[in-house]
């Protein structure tokens, strides 16, 4: 018999513990403050550089173009100019707070369970794969020799209802913390502390993780992000060689050119480093990998975990086109911030079927050169 107070501490723990299968939804409490200080700090940042742009560049031009004194130190637009950048700017600025908080509050894409065939899959590991294809999957993942540029063995791939596996002896991969069987490209995220589809990485900015779901609209608040400081970069230029004139007043210096000159070092430095971020994951989208499976797999010094990461990628790699429309959309939705859709479980071709389609194939022949 155990004593009295490790009975009712072991019954309290078991009563508060998460059901199996069922991962909490909930962060520890100093995790879950602490989430809401970058994304406060995002918005803080976007606010300033917003507010200056604002009171020292467009409202002067606006009193400018309304008055017979032009300033000396604003460029002086006609009236048309000026509110064609009044409405370019904030429409870029309104799709750039919208984009943020799409991908701040979406759903990064979880494992489904809604059907009986999502749980079928996902909760009991039943893929209805034949013992012959699973065979040849676990052969091609061990030879690290192996041709992966026949389009024969390449089509083959693409049917695999689950093509990814644990280490090379390609058992399917099971997440231990959800009890749930991982879809192709999934990662268990530590900090969510659920399944991601499609996980890219788990963005501190955004206090969400990025995956198949708001991956879009990540792209798009950079891409907004950019546009937006192009509008504040060339708008403010003239503002802040004004800012380098002699020191006439000390409080204008200190409450305008100060500032002034901040921002626009500040803004130079995010534009130069969200076109790198930016060009970073446009890389990834146009070759369909995700920072994931560029840090961990295909620059992995274990050959094995290399060779495994171009058998998967040349299931999902479908060209640059299909893979740029595979995260965008049909060219209309490009940029607007809409889900394309997609379950973002990567189901092989075989799933479209009842039952398996490839079991004819033999790939033996092809695998090697």
């Amino acid at each position: 018999h155990f004593h009295p107070l490790l009975s009712r501490a072991a019954e309290a723990t078991s009563v508060s513990s998460p059901k199996r299968g069922r991962p909490s939804s909930r962060p520890p409490v100093a995790t879950a403050r602490m989430s809401y200080i970058y994304p406060l700090f995002v918005i803080i940042l976007i606010s300033t550089v917003y507010t200056t742009f604002l009171a020292f560049n467009l409202i002067p031009q606006i009193n400018a173009v309304n008055s017979e004194d032009t300033g000396n130190y604003f460029y002086t637009p006609s009236e048309e100019e000026l509110y064609g950048v009044l409405v370019s700017f904030h429409l870029m600025f309104f799709m750039l707070m919208s984009c943020f908080v799409l991908a701040s509050t979406s759903s990064p894409g979880y494992i489904p369970r809604e059907t009986s065939e999502d749980r079928k899959r996902w909760v009991d590991g039943d893929f209805e794969i034949s013992d012959r294809d699973d065979n040849q999957v676990k052969e091609i993942i061990q030879n690290t020799d192996a041709n992966l540029t026949d389009k024969n063995v390449i089509s083959w791939l693409k049917s695999i209802v689950i093509l990814e596996r644990k280490k090379q002896y390609g058992y399917y991969r099971h997440c231990s913390a959800c009890n749930l069987y991982k879809p192709d490209r999934t990662h268990h995220c530590r900090i969510c502390d659920r399944c991601i589809l499609r996980m890219d990485h788990h963005c501190p900015w955004i206090s969400n993780c990025v995956g198949h779901r708001n991956y879009k609209f990540f792209l798009l608040l950079l891409f907004y992000a950019i546009a937006s400081l192009c509008f504040i970069l060339g708008g403010m230029a003239r503002r802040l060689v004004y800012a380098f004139r002699p020191i006439m007043n000390t409080t204008t210096f200190l409450l305008e050119d100060l500032i002034v000159l901040v921002v626009y070092l500040i803004c130079m430095f995010l534009f130069i480093a969200l076109c790198m971020f930016f060009t970073f994951h446009m890389n990834l989208t146009l070759n369909n990998m995700t920072t994931i499976e560029l840090r961990e797999k295909k620059n992995n010094s274990d050959r094995f975990i290399r060779h495994r990461f171009l058998v998967a990628h040349a299931k999902f790699d479908n060209g640059y086109w299909n893979n740029f429309t595979e995260v965008f959309g049909p060219p209309w939705m490009w940029l607007l911030p809409i889900f394309p859709g997609g379950k973002g479980t990567y189901l092989g071709t075989a799933a479209d079927h009842k039952g398996t389609i490839s079991s004819h194939v033999d790939v033996k022949s092809r695998l090697v050169e």
